[in-house]
């Protein structure tokens, strides 16, 4: 059996990345990557609050060890979420079969380190407030 192609719904557009948007070089503000390895999506990133406070970092799906316990990620076959102690979620994945393709939404609204929206996501994919490489 052939294997699906994966893509990323980024500001309407599939891609199959890698995408990167905002400032990961800036350690202190936020980030969002997505990239596809052995064909499964894995997002790292730096996710701040509307007041521009620092909550968690991850990598590859992956909390940074710091933040486990602090946030939880529930996951599932084809979705995980970032979820604080108080159940809100703040970041959510999920994959799709859309007519033989794979594609994975990432939903939330993400802030960069002042406060401002940098990204918002939901069913509809990302849309990008902030710089966008792919």
């Amino acid at each position: 059996m052939a294997m699906k192609m994966h893509f990323f719904n980024i500001a309407t557009n599939l891609t199959n990345g890698p995408f990167m948007i905002g400032y990961e070089s800036e350690l202190d503000n936020f980030y969002l990557k997505g990239e596809l390895i052995d064909n499964a999506p894995k997002i790292s990133c730096r996710i701040f609050n509307s007041n521009g406070i620092f909550l968690f970092e991850m990598t590859r799906n992956r909390l940074v060890p710091c933040f486990v316990g602090k946030y939880n990620i529930k996951t599932d076959a084809n979705y995980f979420a970032v979820i604080d102690i108080d159940d809100n979620t703040l970041l959510k994945v999920h994959t799709h079969d859309e007519k033989g393709k794979s594609v994975t939404y990432i939903e939330g609204q993400f802030f960069d380190k002042k406060g401002k929206l940098a990204a918002r996501g939901d069913e509809r994919g990302l849309l990008i407030n902030c710089p966008l490489r792919m």
